[in-house]
């Protein structure tokens, strides 16, 4: 028994000396300035070179300490073989924290809940409408780019993106360079291009001449928003290689500064497109049920708005971090996330219509008074007559709502300048419909064929 503990004695001596003989031959591999790190962080940690693969590899702290030392004191090339050495011989075997899986996990979720609202959105316009307009362009190439916005983080993931940047391998530094500046892009523009969707279905919707020029202007300002980011980030090195290439000389501008105004920016012109149509939609007859409804549908990019607070929190949370890999996870999800759920809350409100079609039990058709104060119980036949002329007039003013279930055949408008007299409508020469006049037969699914009633003005089944 005794004979058995010597043994176990001497080769744990052996097992020492031979792991000093190793470290020694692999520190004598690593280039003098990470050499002088190591010396700098190893020394105050009392972390002794036999024990690196414990004191070191198992220790995130002191591994971030050595990595910040050794990017401000070595070039490109010198980093690339410590960073090599570290991974491949001295943390050999070293369990690596990762978030890899998290992102992968995230990012097919968020998706998978996306593109079937797109896709509905769609299939609502091609069923029921039948016409595609401006703010379904504006979705349609947003859904286009947000395929590659899917793409790059799983990719990116695959390589290294989620993992702390002394674990990422040396040799997939540059692509994920290449791969995080094509998704910065991508997110300019899909998150604005949902915006300008939004203000486009303001404008299909409304006709009042002011609030149309308050979304026109808005509008304005995205697009200018839009072109003059998307210069600053393709353009934030010149030469533009240098954002992936860092061994050529370039001048930059300060990134941190750039995402602060984007997120800044997004957020006002977020609240400022929610809170656009309430004065349109507070001046419309409805009871209390349907109104909160119709805030509710309109007010779901709020959650888009909340979605960028978030983001800026991280961005703001990990700004002065050099473990970008690791740190700007949260910031990635949630860039996603922001643009994605701009684009749901965009296409929501343009679904009801296939609602209403395939379920009217669940979404029933809402009727919305087309005058202001007015009593429409009893109208006259020459009122009757007026608003019908008037409402063929529209498309001077707006542009007009189709649906098979006629909710959107006016849709969700301000029927002041339509409503102010019968006087203009009188100025347009009528068809001469003969002195027996009666009331007009609504031939309306939502209602029934053979009942009379007044004219409506309805809430957009799409709008």
């Amino acid at each position: 028994m005794r004979g058995l503990h010597i043994f176990i004695f001497l080769a744990t001596l052996l097992d020492l000396a031979l792991a000093q003989v190793d470290l020694s031959h692999v520190l004598i591999k690593i280039p003098k300035c990470t050499q002088l790190c190591s010396l700098k962080v190893l020394g105050p940690a009392r972390c002794p070179l036999t024990d690196l693969p414990n004191c070191l590899c198992m220790n995130t702290t002191l591994q971030e300490e050595l990595a910040t030392c050794v990017l401000g004191s070595c070039n490109f090339t010198d980093q690339v073989v410590s960073t090599t050495i570290a991974q491949n011989e001295i943390c050999e075997g070293v369990s690596q924290p990762s978030r890899s899986t998290e992102i992968i996990r995230d990012v097919i979720i968020i998706a998978s809940v996306t593109f079937p609202v797109v896709l509905l959105r769609f299939l609502s316009r091609s069923i029921v409408t039948h016409r595609i307009w401006w703010d379904d362009w504006m979705i349609g190439i947003a859904a286009v780019l947000m395929v590659p916005m899917v793409v790059i983080p799983i990719l990116n993931a695959q390589r290294g993106f989620g993992k702390h940047f002394w674990d990422v391998p040396p040799q997939n530094v540059t692509l994920l360079r290449k791969l995080y500046y094509v998704s910065q892009l991508l997110y300019v523009v899909v998150q604005n291009l949902a915006k300008i969707s939004i203000l486009f279905l303001y404008l299909r919707i409304f006709v009042n001449p002011r609030f149309r020029l308050y979304t026109k202007i808005v509008m304005g300002w995205a697009f200018c928003h839009t072109f003059a980011f998307l210069m600053a980030d393709a353009f934030q090195c010149v030469p533009v290689r240098a954002v992936w290439d860092t061994t050529i000389d370039a001048k930059c501008i300060n990134l941190q500064t750039l995402i602060y105004a984007g997120a800044g920016f997004s957020i006002v012109e977020d609240f400022i497109i929610m809170l656009l149509p309430i004065s349109e939609l507070r001046s419309l007859k409805l009871d209390l049920r349907k109104r909160i409804v119709l805030f509710f549908m309109f007010a779901l990019g709020s959650f888009a708005c909340i979605t960028s607070m978030v983001r800026l929190k991280y961005i703001i949370s990990y700004s002065n971090s050099v473990d970008l890999t690791w740190a700007n996870v949260d910031i990635v999800i949630w860039s996603i996330l922001e643009t994605f759920m701009a684009v749901i809350c965009a296409s929501l409100v343009c679904i009801r219509p296939l609602l209403v079609k395939y379920l009217p039990v669940i979404f029933p058709v809402t009727e919305v008074s087309e005058s202001r104060g007015s009593d429409m119980k009893s109208p006259s036949w020459s009122r009757r007559l007026s608003l019908k002329a008037s409402s063929k007039l529209r498309n001077e003013n707006g542009i007009e709502l189709l649906s098979d279930d006629d909710e959107a055949r006016v849709g969700l408008r301000d029927n002041k300048s339509n409503m102010t007299a019968p006087l203009r409508v009188a100025q347009k020469p009528l068809p001469n419909l003969g002195s027996n006049i009666v009331p007009r037969l609504l031939k309306d699914p939502a209602l029934g064929t053979g009942k009379l009633t007044t004219p409506t003005a309805r809430i957009a089944s799409e709008p």
